[in-house]
Protein backbone atom coordinates (compact mmCIF):
# COMPACT_ATOMS: atom_id res chain seq x y z
CA UNK A 1 0.00 0.00 0.00
CA UNK A 2 3.07 2.33 0.47
CA UNK A 3 6.17 3.08 -0.72
CA UNK A 4 9.17 4.81 1.19
CA UNK A 5 11.32 6.49 -1.47
CA UNK A 6 15.17 8.48 -0.34
CA UNK A 7 17.54 9.98 -2.49
CA UNK A 8 21.39 10.08 -1.37
CA UNK A 9 24.36 11.53 -2.09
CA UNK A 10 27.79 11.81 -0.08
CA UNK A 11 26.35 11.02 3.16
CA UNK A 12 27.02 7.81 4.23
CA UNK A 13 27.29 8.58 7.54
CA UNK A 14 24.26 10.05 8.10
CA UNK A 15 21.76 7.45 5.54
CA UNK A 16 22.87 4.86 7.55
CA UNK A 17 21.38 6.50 10.61
CA UNK A 18 18.58 6.80 8.84
CA UNK A 19 18.33 2.81 7.61
CA UNK A 20 19.43 1.96 11.25
CA UNK A 21 16.17 4.02 12.79
CA UNK A 22 13.92 2.15 10.13
CA UNK A 23 15.21 -1.15 10.78
CA UNK A 24 14.31 -0.64 14.50
CA UNK A 25 10.79 1.10 13.61
CA UNK A 26 9.96 -2.45 11.90
CA UNK A 27 7.55 0.05 9.23
CA UNK A 28 5.19 -2.41 6.92
CA UNK A 29 5.85 -1.02 3.48
CA UNK A 30 5.91 -2.35 -0.08
CA UNK A 31 9.13 -1.18 -1.07
CA UNK A 32 11.62 0.99 0.21
CA UNK A 33 13.79 2.29 -2.34
CA UNK A 34 17.08 4.22 -1.70
CA UNK A 35 18.22 6.23 -5.50
CA UNK A 36 22.06 6.22 -5.10
CA UNK A 37 22.91 9.35 -6.88
CA UNK A 38 26.10 8.72 -8.27
CA UNK A 39 28.11 8.97 -5.02
CA UNK A 40 31.73 9.26 -5.18
CA UNK A 41 32.16 8.33 -0.88
CA UNK A 42 31.85 4.82 0.27
CA UNK A 43 27.64 5.29 0.26
CA UNK A 44 27.72 2.76 -2.34
CA UNK A 45 29.49 -0.19 -0.49
CA UNK A 46 27.58 0.20 2.38
CA UNK A 47 24.13 0.74 0.18
CA UNK A 48 25.52 -3.06 -1.04
CA UNK A 49 25.68 -4.06 2.44
CA UNK A 50 22.01 -3.76 3.00
CA UNK A 51 19.46 -6.66 3.10
CA UNK A 52 16.67 -7.11 0.12
CA UNK A 53 14.03 -5.38 2.42
CA UNK A 54 15.72 -1.91 0.71
CA UNK A 55 15.56 -1.40 -3.46
CA UNK A 56 18.76 0.45 -4.88
CA UNK A 57 18.92 2.37 -7.72
CA UNK A 58 22.47 3.03 -8.64
CA UNK A 59 22.30 6.13 -11.37
CA UNK A 60 25.58 6.34 -13.17
CA UNK A 61 25.99 10.12 -12.80
CA UNK A 62 24.87 12.97 -10.72
CA UNK A 63 22.00 14.48 -11.79
CA UNK A 64 20.45 16.41 -9.33
CA UNK A 65 18.17 15.35 -6.59
CA UNK A 66 14.93 16.52 -8.64
CA UNK A 67 15.86 13.90 -11.32
CA UNK A 68 16.95 11.30 -9.11
CA UNK A 69 13.53 11.56 -7.64
CA UNK A 70 12.26 11.16 -10.36
CA UNK A 71 13.26 8.85 -11.91
CA UNK A 72 13.34 6.59 -8.23
CA UNK A 73 9.45 7.32 -8.77
CA UNK A 74 9.06 6.12 -11.90
CA UNK A 75 11.04 2.98 -10.64
CA UNK A 76 8.29 2.77 -8.29
CA UNK A 77 5.78 2.95 -10.24
CA UNK A 78 6.85 0.23 -12.56
CA UNK A 79 7.54 -2.26 -10.21
CA UNK A 80 4.66 -1.55 -7.53
CA UNK A 81 1.90 -0.21 -9.67
CA UNK A 82 -0.63 -0.54 -7.17
CA UNK A 83 0.77 1.42 -4.32
CA UNK A 84 -1.39 4.06 -3.05
CA UNK A 85 1.21 5.94 -1.06
CA UNK A 86 4.70 6.97 -1.49
CA UNK A 87 6.76 8.58 1.77
CA UNK A 88 9.54 11.28 1.16
CA UNK A 89 12.98 11.22 2.74
CA UNK A 90 15.89 12.66 2.67
CA UNK A 91 19.45 11.61 3.30
CA UNK A 92 19.99 14.41 5.85
CA UNK A 93 17.09 14.29 8.05
CA UNK A 94 16.58 11.70 10.52
CA UNK A 95 12.02 10.10 11.32
CA UNK A 96 11.10 8.80 14.42
CA UNK A 97 9.03 5.93 15.04
CA UNK A 98 6.00 7.58 14.43
CA UNK A 99 6.32 9.44 10.79
CA UNK A 100 5.21 6.70 8.84
CA UNK A 101 1.73 6.59 10.82
CA UNK A 102 1.10 9.66 11.80
CA UNK A 103 1.70 10.86 7.88
CA UNK A 104 -0.52 8.23 6.66
CA UNK A 105 -3.57 8.38 9.25
CA UNK A 106 -3.33 11.82 8.15
CA UNK A 107 -3.86 12.24 4.32
CA UNK A 108 -6.00 8.84 4.52
CA UNK A 109 -8.07 10.52 6.66
CA UNK A 110 -8.37 14.12 4.82
CA UNK A 111 -9.20 15.10 1.48
CA UNK A 112 -5.16 16.31 0.74
CA UNK A 113 -3.43 14.92 -1.65
CA UNK A 114 0.23 15.91 -0.56
CA UNK A 115 0.97 15.84 3.27
CA UNK A 116 4.50 17.45 4.83
CA UNK A 117 6.24 18.48 7.65
CA UNK A 118 6.81 21.97 6.49
CA UNK A 119 5.32 24.24 4.30
CA UNK A 120 4.56 28.13 3.08
CA UNK A 121 2.11 30.05 1.17
CA UNK A 122 3.05 32.09 -1.67
CA UNK A 123 2.41 35.93 -1.16
CA UNK A 124 3.60 38.38 -3.66
CA UNK A 125 7.15 38.38 -3.49
CA UNK A 126 7.66 36.74 -0.47
CA UNK A 127 7.01 33.41 1.26
CA UNK A 128 5.16 32.76 4.65
CA UNK A 129 6.15 30.03 6.87
CA UNK A 130 2.90 28.46 8.37
CA UNK A 131 2.73 26.89 11.48
CA UNK A 132 -0.05 24.16 12.26
CA UNK A 133 -1.57 22.87 16.11
CA UNK A 134 -1.46 19.63 17.34
CA UNK A 135 -4.22 18.25 14.88
CA UNK A 136 -4.42 20.91 12.35
CA UNK A 137 -4.05 20.16 8.54
CA UNK A 138 -3.19 23.54 7.08
CA UNK A 139 -3.44 24.16 3.40
CA UNK A 140 -0.19 25.76 1.91
CA UNK A 141 0.93 26.55 -1.43
CA UNK A 142 4.40 25.08 -1.40
CA UNK A 143 6.22 21.72 0.80
CA UNK A 144 9.01 20.30 1.16
CA UNK A 145 9.17 16.80 0.73
CA UNK A 146 11.56 16.07 3.29
CA UNK A 147 9.25 13.78 5.45
CA UNK A 148 6.39 14.20 3.32
CA UNK A 149 3.30 11.71 1.89
CA UNK A 150 1.76 12.08 -1.46
CA UNK A 151 -1.20 9.98 -3.01
CA UNK A 152 -0.06 8.05 -6.35
CA UNK A 153 -3.26 9.28 -8.56
CA UNK A 154 -1.08 12.87 -8.49
CA UNK A 155 1.47 10.88 -10.66
CA UNK A 156 -0.86 9.53 -12.61
CA UNK A 157 -2.26 12.67 -13.49
CA UNK A 158 0.71 15.36 -13.61
CA UNK A 159 3.54 13.21 -13.87
CA UNK A 160 6.94 13.46 -12.10
CA UNK A 161 9.35 16.64 -10.89
CA UNK A 162 11.60 17.89 -14.18
CA UNK A 163 14.53 15.68 -14.41
CA UNK A 164 16.84 18.59 -16.66
CA UNK A 165 17.05 21.52 -13.62
CA UNK A 166 19.70 19.75 -11.74
CA UNK A 167 19.20 21.42 -8.25
CA UNK A 168 16.73 24.20 -7.10
CA UNK A 169 13.00 25.20 -7.73
CA UNK A 170 11.89 21.55 -8.95
CA UNK A 171 9.46 21.34 -5.27
CA UNK A 172 8.30 24.65 -6.23
CA UNK A 173 7.19 23.59 -9.65
CA UNK A 174 6.16 20.43 -8.92
CA UNK A 175 3.62 21.97 -5.84
CA UNK A 176 2.91 24.41 -8.43
CA UNK A 177 1.71 21.99 -10.96
CA UNK A 178 -0.10 20.05 -8.25
CA UNK A 179 -2.46 23.02 -7.36
CA UNK A 180 -2.88 23.46 -11.27
CA UNK A 181 -4.77 20.10 -11.02
CA UNK A 182 -6.61 20.65 -8.51
CA UNK A 183 -5.25 18.91 -5.62
CA UNK A 184 -4.35 20.29 -2.09
CA UNK A 185 -1.41 20.45 -0.29
CA UNK A 186 -1.21 20.59 3.75
CA UNK A 187 1.46 20.34 6.16
CA UNK A 188 1.09 19.19 9.90
CA UNK A 189 2.76 19.80 12.82
CA UNK A 190 6.03 18.10 12.86
CA UNK A 191 6.69 16.11 15.92
CA UNK A 192 7.78 13.31 14.35
CA UNK A 193 11.24 14.43 11.56
CA UNK A 194 14.52 15.90 12.20
CA UNK A 195 15.05 17.82 9.39
CA UNK A 196 18.65 19.28 9.64
CA UNK A 197 18.81 21.12 6.36
CA UNK A 198 22.97 19.78 5.94
CA UNK A 199 22.74 20.87 2.05
CA UNK A 200 21.39 24.65 2.68
CA UNK A 201 24.84 25.87 4.26
CA UNK A 202 25.49 29.50 5.46
CA UNK A 203 24.48 32.43 4.36
CA UNK A 204 27.52 33.36 2.50
CA UNK A 205 29.19 29.34 2.19
CA UNK A 206 30.22 27.71 -0.95
CA UNK A 207 27.01 26.05 -0.90
CA UNK A 208 25.03 28.98 -0.93
CA UNK A 209 26.92 30.19 -3.90
CA UNK A 210 26.02 27.68 -6.88
CA UNK A 211 22.85 27.56 -4.91
CA UNK A 212 21.99 31.47 -5.85
CA UNK A 213 22.80 30.72 -9.51
CA UNK A 214 20.71 27.54 -9.94
CA UNK A 215 17.86 29.28 -8.12
CA UNK A 216 17.73 32.11 -9.96
CA UNK A 217 18.41 29.92 -13.56
CA UNK A 218 15.70 27.76 -12.89
CA UNK A 219 13.10 30.50 -11.26
CA UNK A 220 13.80 31.25 -15.28
CA UNK A 221 12.73 28.03 -16.27
CA UNK A 222 9.79 28.14 -13.91
CA UNK A 223 8.37 31.45 -15.20
CA UNK A 224 8.80 30.24 -18.75
CA UNK A 225 6.44 27.46 -18.27
CA UNK A 226 4.55 28.48 -15.71
CA UNK A 227 4.09 32.66 -16.71
CA UNK A 228 1.09 34.65 -15.65
CA UNK A 229 1.16 38.13 -14.50
CA UNK A 230 1.25 37.22 -10.80
CA UNK A 231 4.78 34.70 -11.29
CA UNK A 232 6.53 37.73 -13.15
CA UNK A 233 6.24 40.32 -10.72
CA UNK A 234 7.37 37.54 -7.70
CA UNK A 235 9.83 36.59 -10.21
CA UNK A 236 11.24 40.34 -10.23
CA UNK A 237 10.66 41.13 -6.93
CA UNK A 238 12.28 37.92 -5.48
CA UNK A 239 15.38 38.17 -7.55
CA UNK A 240 16.10 41.49 -7.02
CA UNK A 241 15.74 41.21 -3.27
CA UNK A 242 18.34 38.20 -3.76
CA UNK A 243 20.30 40.22 -6.08
CA UNK A 244 20.78 43.08 -3.28
CA UNK A 245 21.55 40.57 -0.56
CA UNK A 246 24.27 39.04 -2.19
CA UNK A 247 26.20 42.60 -2.61
CA UNK A 248 26.72 41.87 0.94
CA UNK A 249 28.57 38.96 1.00
CA UNK A 250 32.25 39.56 1.40
CA UNK A 251 32.62 37.71 -2.44
CA UNK A 252 30.15 39.90 -3.76
CA UNK A 253 31.04 40.56 -6.88
CA UNK A 254 31.53 36.55 -7.65
CA UNK A 255 27.92 36.36 -5.84
CA UNK A 256 26.23 38.94 -8.38
CA UNK A 257 28.08 37.55 -11.35
CA UNK A 258 26.69 33.73 -10.85
CA UNK A 259 23.24 35.02 -10.57
CA UNK A 260 23.72 37.26 -13.94
CA UNK A 261 25.44 34.25 -15.56
CA UNK A 262 22.06 32.17 -14.32
CA UNK A 263 19.57 34.61 -15.75
CA UNK A 264 21.23 34.56 -18.60
CA UNK A 265 21.62 30.69 -18.72
CA UNK A 266 17.49 30.72 -18.15
CA UNK A 267 17.13 33.01 -20.88
CA UNK A 268 18.80 31.23 -23.16
CA UNK A 269 17.45 27.55 -21.84
CA UNK A 270 20.46 26.22 -20.99
CA UNK A 271 19.81 23.67 -18.69
CA UNK A 272 21.18 20.57 -16.92
CA UNK A 273 24.03 20.51 -14.37
CA UNK A 274 25.71 23.69 -16.12
CA UNK A 275 27.69 24.87 -13.17
CA UNK A 276 30.01 22.53 -11.20
CA UNK A 277 28.66 22.82 -7.45
CA UNK A 278 32.59 21.56 -6.01
CA UNK A 279 34.79 23.70 -8.58
CA UNK A 280 31.98 26.58 -9.08
CA UNK A 281 33.23 25.84 -12.97
CA UNK A 282 30.66 26.19 -15.83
Amino acid sequence: MTDIILVTYNRRETLQKIIESVRNYKWKYNSFLIVNNNSTDDTGTFLNSLEDSFNILNLTENVGHGAALAKGLQYLHKKNAYTRYTIFLEDDSIPEQNLFNKLLDNITNSDFDLISSSGKIVKLGKRIDVFPKDTEILKVDFCLFDGAVIKNIVFDKIGYPVEDWFMMFDDFEYCYRIRKNNFKIGIVKNDFHQIMHHGAGDKFSKTSLWRGYYQTRNHVFFLREHFTLFNLFDFLILNSKRTIASLLAPDRSKRFALRIIGLYHGIINKKGKTLDPVNIKF
